[in-house]
């Protein structure tokens, strides 16, 4: 039976901050970068509230779904590579229901073909999903793993201070860490 890798949307695969930052900089005529983004919670850091920063979040993939990059180029090719070395797909994402057309169009775009898409429409923790390997960029849902299961970090600046073993910088380097575990 192949293992399945959850893979995050937001920030794992689609560089979703880089178009926040982008449009918040426009409403807010303010300056800001991602790396300037160094927690989870946005709305503590800048004067915004956590609905505000929803929305926007909401927006940004309805109104400019085209303009979010991937975290990597060529990023569908890494996740072939993973259906080839026998990996089921699932992207496991929380999101609000009126982005789904807009993921569907921007996972079809970016050429990334995965044998299913969970989306998480509550507080429910990704943990109980069924994977093997979660690659997430929030702390909150990696924490909950237990073994067998396994959870791998993807740097984000809002993660940096977060102490966790598997962590990776790029999609592509989930391969040294899948040749481990298989070892």
């Amino acid at each position: 039976m192949n293992k399945t890798v959850a893979i995050d949307l937001d920030s794992v695969l689609a560089d979703v901050l880089v178009t926040w930052v982008n449009e918040y900089n426009r409403l807010k005529d303010a300056n800001i970068a991602k790396e300037d983004i160094i927690v989870w919670d946005i709305h503590t850091i800048l004067p915004i509230t956590e609905t505000e920063s929803e929305s926007l979040f909401s927006d940004v993939w309805k109104y400019r779904w085209k303009d979010i990059p991937p975290t990597q180029k060529h990023i569908g090719k890494i996740i072939e590579r993973l259906k080839l070395e026998n990996y089921r797909i699932s992207i496991l994402t929380k999101r609000e229901r009126k982005t789904i057309p807009y993921v569907f169009n921007w996972l079809e775009t970016n050429d990334i073909h995965y044998d299913e898409l969970i989306c998480v429409f509550d507080s429910t923790p990704k943990s109980i999903y069924p994977f093997d390997i979660l690659i997430d960029d929030a702390p909150h849902n990696i924490i909950d793993i237990k073994l067998p299961k396994k959870g791998i970090l993807f740097n984000q600046p809002w993660n940096k201070n977060f102490d966790w073993p598997l962590r990776i910088n790029l999609l592509s380097d989930v391969f040294q860490i899948t040749s481990e575990i298989s070892k």
